[in-house]
């Protein structure tokens, strides 16, 4: 007989269970029945919902449900019913945690794209991050690491709604390049992707710090990527804009490499090079600890930011001691 999964309660109807019903969908999960004290409505979002009576005949030992409830009066009920039942409900982490546990293939499809189940493994024995690690480059930057270093360490997702904090990553990016600024960090960048979120962050450090002496290239791939924007960009940036291969630009040690991901920067300290940057992290926490481990015993300084519920959004700013004088 194939297990069966119930839901006891409903909260998908939450923003901060979004990243679990993408699991769901993306694995074809299937929720067979919504159970409350009484049957008040024939479906949810096209579940059945059962009563108790109903539920009494649907669900058996063999089946799991899942700890949905939010009402504290509405989860009394549940926790009696399901206790007379002899069916312990499982909460949503614990599920979770299960699954990756099991999946020893990398068959589940996890809601943050190029995250398997063995990173999140993998990340359950490394150490997490510490306070007085010395390579971050503020408080905020370690609070940023350790929350989301407990949301996929604990499967507890929910936790995303913390970073619901109505901003975008574009302005996140600009007051990351101005803090920079004002500690006299901006000299030389270097735009390798994703150009339009990073020359857009820049124009608008020009306007806040019109005299700021800024050496920009950008690759010739990145102005492809601009299309129509791109003579706009030339126009805007003129004046600093160098050559992507000038050697000013792509060999001064207090040159910021601007990037999408963190693979061109992990690929280069794999290869014993140490370069600044400020990139994103797309598989967050992961990102995070494969950047860690191939700076290894190297000297840096690491400022993190989390613009919103987007994994993907995660911000790094990667310094090495030419930039903040160690």
């Amino acid at each position: 007989m194939t297990m069966k999964t119930f839901t006891s309660g409903w909260a998908f109807q939450k923003p901060d269970q979004n990243y679990f019903k993408k699991f769901l969908h993306l694995n074809r999960i299937a929720i067979d029945g919504i159970v409350y004290p009484k049957k008040l409505l024939a479906d949810i979002e096209a579940i059945p919902v059962l009563g108790f009576d109903d539920a009494r005949v649907a669900i058996t030992s063999d089946d799991q449900v899942l700890d949905l409830s939010t009402n504290s009066e509405v989860h009394t009920e549940l926790d009696a019913f399901f206790a007379a039942q002899g069916i312990e409900r499982v909460s949503i982490p614990d599920f979770l945690d299960r699954l990756i546990e099991q999946d020893r293939h990398d068959a589940l499809s996890m809601p943050v794209a190029g995250i398997k189940a063995s990173d999140i493994r993998n990340l359950k024995r490394a150490a997490a991050p510490g306070p007085f690690d010395p390579h971050f480059l503020d408080a905020e930057s370690y609070e940023t690491a350790s929350k989301l270093d407990g949301i996929f360490r604990h499967s507890m997702w929910q936790r995303f709604i913390a970073f619901d904090r109505d901003d975008t990553p574009g302005n996140v990016l600009f007051h990351v390049l101005l803090d920079l600024q004002t500690r006299d960090l901006l000299e030389h960048l270097r735009v390798l992707d994703t150009p339009r979120v990073f020359l857009d962050a820049i124009l608008k450090l020009r306007l806040h710090v019109p005299n700021a002496k800024l050496r920009i290239g950008v690759s010739d791939e990145a102005f492809a990527d601009l299309r129509g924007r791109a003579e706009f960009y030339r126009r805007s940036l003129g004046d600093c804009l160098v050559p992507f291969g000038d050697a000013g630009a792509s060999q001064d040690e207090r040159t910021i490499l601007l990037a999408g991901s963190i693979d061109p920067i992990v690929a280069a300290a794999s290869h014993g090079r140490h370069l600044s940057a400020i990139c994103f992290m797309p598989r967050s926490i992961v990102d995070y600890v494969a950047l860690t481990t191939a700076f290894g015993e190297r000297q840096y300084r690491l400022l993190l930011r989390q613009p919103d519920t987007g994994a993907h959004n995660l911000l790094a700013a990667v310094l090495t001691p030419a930039l903040f004088g160690a």
